[in-house]
């Protein structure tokens, strides 16, 4: 379908952002499948007024292109098949600029006071607390036995109003009692810290990509098929003793990995 199409029905705004969304559509920049980017956000991308962009979405809609959906999950999808999804896209797209979150793997990480220091505008969204008795993978990474009663602790991280990670944490319930009284906005290390005297000194971190699904979209705003870095991470305290476990998921267009090393001379 020609691009200039989109111009004559719905004028010069709508058509505008019609025409945009059709290339980031063609350039891979959404897959078939894919959710495209809030209305807010397409309105400040192409400068033009939510009502132009609800225009452009509905005409693109009536012409087979994209799909919209209601409710828990809901948003615009792409429809058009492109295998060819670059990394890199989505940030520009979502932020307007190519800037991305440096982390270390391996190390007790405060996640706030990581995102200040490279001048990130931080914030939290807490999805869910409670007490769950946990799966066997966590009960072993935390040294209970099966079955065992876990505090859970599920929030999402974001960078300049951004989403920048997914994390589900669990600690011993038994060990932490009325963690879950704390502010669990900022950063549970200083929690850790500060209300129960232990620190993270061994951190062990597991990290493979994997492909966004269909229940990622709605916490971390990104479109089915979107790389993702999964981190699963054991930590232990001072004392040896198993402090937390988690599963991580970044986004990976929001983040990159920083590893050093120290290499000894030759005798």
């Amino acid at each position: 379908m020609s691009t200039e199409r989109a111009h004559d029905p719905l004028g010069p705004a709508a058509g505008r952002v019609a025409e945009g969304v059709l290339t980031m559509i063609g350039r891979g920049e959404v897959r078939m499948g894919g959710r495209l980017p809030p209305e807010r956000t397409l309105s400040e991308v192409f400068g033009a007024s939510r009502e132009s962009v609800r225009r452009a979405l509905a005409w693109l809609e009536a012409e087979g292109e994209v799909r919209r959906r209601r409710g828990k999950g809901g948003g615009t999808f792409a429809l058009r098949p492109n295998p060819n999804w670059p990394v890199y896209s989505w940030s520009r797209l979502a932020s307007g600029r190519d800037r991305v979150v440096a982390r270390q793997p391996g190390v007790d990480v405060n996640v706030p006071a990581l995102l200040r220091h490279q001048d990130f505008a931080e914030a939290t969204r807490v999805v869910s607390t409670g007490l769950r008795r946990g799966d066997r993978e966590v009960c072993a990474g935390l040294g209970l036995r099966a079955g065992a009663q876990t505090v859970a602790i599920e929030r999402v991280r974001f960078a300049d109003g951004v989403p920048l990670s997914w994390e589900r944490l669990f600690v011993s319930a038994a060990r932490f009692p009325g963690l879950l009284e704390q502010d669990l906005t900022g950063s549970l290390s200083q929690v850790f810290r500060d209300v129960y005297g232990v620190t993270a000194c061994e951190v062990s971190e597991r990290i493979r990509v994997r492909l966004a699904e269909s229940h990622h979209t709605h916490h971390l705003d990104v479109s089915v098929g979107q790389p993702l870095l999964a981190v699963t991470r054991t930590s232990h305290d001072q004392y040896g003793e198993p402090l937390e476990f988690s599963y991580d998921l970044f986004r990976a267009d929001r983040t990159e990995l920083h590893v050093s090393s120290t290499l000894k001379g030759s005798p």
